[in-house]
């Protein structure tokens, strides 16, 4: 590792909260195996979201800052303060990643959904002719919608506590994906093989379950995105009642060198 001096370049992690995250260890480890720590270290900034417009602006005036992970529960504020958007982060209408350009310019991307795809088929599961339910649409729920449709789910159900968000994040999913079977409702009697958190419930100690006991019943894999604690209420609920589960922690990981190779890292 060489030591952190007026070369390296820095990049963060932008939430609130942020001391809860793994993303600094996590990327910094990678940086380390890479042989790059040093020249590039990843730091936590949190910024609440009243402070994002002005920190980016100071950010994009920073020549030795290259870039940023973005984390809940800026994803989709993000995205309308950037400069310019990948064709993903377009259709998304989030950013969780942004790389600055050499002229101060920001540029938005989202890997979220490839992450959970991608997270998924390392542990040998596939959302190919699944029938998915994805609670939430925030950032990270609507990078997930689009990823599952585009990668052949049999059937997409959003569910979100603000029906508006949920019928948008469908309509939109319908425009560019015109024979994707989504709705926005899911009952009992609905097929379910894999039932996705996608909200922040389970980061606090007495969140409720975002998913129902009879949602829980039907799939036959729960997942989470959130990583602290990694083994969630929603999972430990699903572990007792005989269900696969997987972490949020594969999601994350399979997005790290991604994201630091959008980020510039060589």
């Amino acid at each position: 590792m060489r030591a952190i001096d007026g070369r390296t370049r820095f990049m963060g992690l932008i939430g609130d909260p942020v001391v809860q995250a793994k993303t600094p260890a996590m990327a910094n480890q990678c940086l380390e195996e890479r042989g790059k720590l040093g020249s590039y270290v990843l730091v936590p900034m949190n910024v609440a979201g009243p402070d994002l417009e002005v920190c980016l602006s100071g950010l994009r005036r920073l020549s030795n800052f290259c870039g940023a992970v973005v984390t809940m529960p800026h994803k989709i504020q993000a995205a309308s303060l950037m400069d310019e958007l990948s064709p993903a982060a377009a259709a998304v209408g989030a950013v969780n990643v942004i790389r600055r350009q050499t002229d101060g310019r920001l540029l938005g991307s989202v890997l979220d959904g490839a992450g959970m795809v991608q997270g998924l088929l390392r542990r040998g599961r596939s959302v190919k002719g699944k029938h998915v339910v994805l609670v939430g649409a925030g950032g990270a729920a609507c990078a997930i919608a689009f990823a599952v449709v585009e990668h052949g789910c049999a059937s997409l159900r959003v569910l979100n506590r603000t029906s508006s968000k949920s019928l948008e994040l469908a309509q939109r999913i319908r425009e560019r994906f015109p024979q994707a079977d989504v709705s926005t409702e899911w009952s009992p009697e609905d097929a379910v093989d894999i039932a996705i958190n996608a909200t922040s419930l389970g980061m606090k100690v007495g969140d409720p379950l975002p998913m129902d006991h009879e949602l829980l019943a039907r799939a036959s894999l729960v997942t989470d995105c959130v990583i602290a604690p990694e083994m969630t209420k929603l999972l430990e609920t699903a572990r007792d009642l005989g269900k696969e589960v997987q972490t949020g922690v594969p999601m994350l990981a399979e997005q790290i060198h991604l994201m630091l190779d959008f980020m510039g890292v060589e």
